[in-house]
């Protein structure tokens, strides 16, 4: 009975390893396109910009909240550094302005949902329209082009023959330092403390409200890294870029073992998850499943991501 539990246990806990492994083996089995230098290129270039996003979205999560406008936070962050850009704003501070708009944006969401106790799904679903639409506007929805020379750079700059880049590089930096911060450090263990129970959390001596603002706070900087990472390597000022981003960031993060609730999650998981999910739109790509279909498939991977952490808890309930 004990083996039972504990085989049932290793699945539901490291099932995201094992699918990962299944889907690399199986799409280079059936093309030799997917393993191809230029493909593994390709991937290493797109996915900087939604792993910081999830990075970002495990923490969020870890304390009991979502946040469904993190995407549009990236994209005004992104494109508010193309245009400083474009107008010869000093590169060292075009990144400084940008990163702190993200800062802000996140500050608004976490003050409006501390200090009027709303729901985050919901309060986060209308400043996502608002920062959305309001960088639309801004831009009256039409691209930035004629960036300078570092503008591209940022992301594009090679570190490694045509495989890894400032992008990948960045993205590396940025996982690492935030998985040693939620494993090792008071912030970190405030998140865990919060998610599980903002009420015990509360009366143990923790601000918890403080807390997840600041929380929102670091999520939005992330995302406007994220975004500028984004328009660099388009090299433009896509206002409408990132779209359905937030929901792919959230999936990931689930699918590696980071709880809808709250209180459970790592950051090696969470990139773990956001992977198994590039790698499988990447080989369905490869094999030229149509783009529509893609997104049939991707949906029913959310769903599933989320069928998953219900049956993990209601597992950890029983044990």
């Amino acid at each position: 009975m004990n083996n039972k539990k504990s085989l049932k246990s290793i699945i539901l806990n490291y099932s995201i390893y094992i699918i990962l492994i299944v889907l690399i083996l199986s799409f280079a089995y059936a093309s030799p396109m997917f393993l191809s230098q230029g493909n593994i290129s390709n991937f290493f270039r797109q996915i900087p910009s939604i792993g910081l996003l999830t990075v970002a979205y495990t923490m969020i999560l870890i304390t009991g909240n979502v946040d469904l406008s993190i995407a549009s936070i990236a994209a005004f962050c992104g494109t508010a550094a193309a245009f400083l850009a474009k107008i010869r704003v000093n590169p060292i501070l075009t990144v400084i302005i940008s990163i702190s708009i993200g800062g802000l944006l996140g500050l608004i969401n976490g003050l409006l949902i501390t200090n009027f106790d709303l729901p985050s799904f919901i309060l986060t679903l209308g400043t996502n329209y608002v920062y959305r639409g309001l960088i639309m506007f801004l831009t009256n929805g039409i691209y930035i082009t004629g960036m300078p020379d570092w503008f591209a750079k940022l992301s594009q700059t090679k570190l490694l023959s045509n495989i890894v880049y400032t992008n990948t590089a960045i993205f590396i930096v940025i996982t690492l330092l935030f998985s040693y911060v939620l494993k090792r450090t008071d912030f970190g263990r405030k998140c865990y403390a919060v998610g599980s129970n903002k009420e015990a959390s509360r009366l143990s001596g923790i601000k918890a409200n403080e807390h997840i603002i600041k929380t929102y706070i670091i999520e939005g900087m992330i995302a406007a890294v994220a975004g500028i990472l984004i328009m660099s390597n388009l090299n433009v000022g896509g206002p409408n870029e990132g779209q359905g981003l937030d929901l792919l960031a959230m999936a990931g993060a689930i699918l590696g073992g980071t709880q809808f609730s709250g209180g459970v999650g790592t950051i090696g998981g969470a990139i773990v998850g956001i992977l198994t999910l590039q790698i499988f739109t990447n080989g369905l790509a490869i094999l030229g499943v149509n783009t529509f279909m893609q997104q049939v498939v991707t949906g029913l991977v959310i769903i599933v991501a989320l069928i998953v952490d219900y049956i993990r808890r209601k597992y950890e309930l029983k044990n």
